[in-house]
């Protein structure tokens, strides 16, 4: 090619972005900047509160006497039977962690879930979520828009009480 050909050519190719170009306009490098320690104390301390919930649960488990599923599955009966959903949602579940193959301890779990679902808003449910996972002033919010939205809901004014006194 010769050069008076040469200079368009590359013109073209600059304009259309073909071709690499350095050292012409701002560097647009990016840069991720992570924080080890910080992720790593939020690992930590996710694996405190999972381990304290676990304790939790053998605690009660313990208070309960119970050994296998179909005792859960009773304890899970007496809460629903009280109107505690909550608590009988804990105790299916803790049937199934015994027990997967125990068919009665799933159908009541989906049952008590579909149950507190029509009970209670969204906001209660996100709020519990939040709270599992130990995000407690997001559970709290939650919590207090779920009051506004449903001042009637008795079950978010407990978990409220509960939450906050923790």
């Amino acid at each position: 090619m010769k050069r008076s050909y040469m200079i368009p050519f590359v013109f073209v190719l600059l304009t259309l972005g073909l071709l690499p170009v350095t050292g012409f306009g701002e560097d647009t490098t990016i840069t991720f900047q992570h924080s080890v320690e910080g992720a790593a104390d939020e690992a930590i301390k996710l694996k405190d509160f999972d381990f304290e919930l676990q304790q939790r649960e053998r605690d009660r488990m313990k208070q309960w006497n119970i050994e296998d599923s179909n005792e859960a599955i009773r304890v899970g009966d007496i809460y629903h039977d009280n109107g505690e959903l909550e608590d009988a949602i804990e105790f299916y579940g803790i049937a199934i962690k015994i027990d997967p193959a125990n068919t009665a301890a799933h159908e009541k779990y989906v049952k008590a879930r579909q149950e507190e679902k029509t009970r209670v808003g969204s906001h209660y449910h996100q709020a519990l979520e939040y709270y599992r996972q130990g995000m407690k002033d997001k559970a709290i919010d939650e919590l207090i828009i779920e009051l506004k939205e449903h001042p009637d809901n008795e079950e978010a004014r407990i978990k409220l009480n509960e939450i906050e006194s923790k």
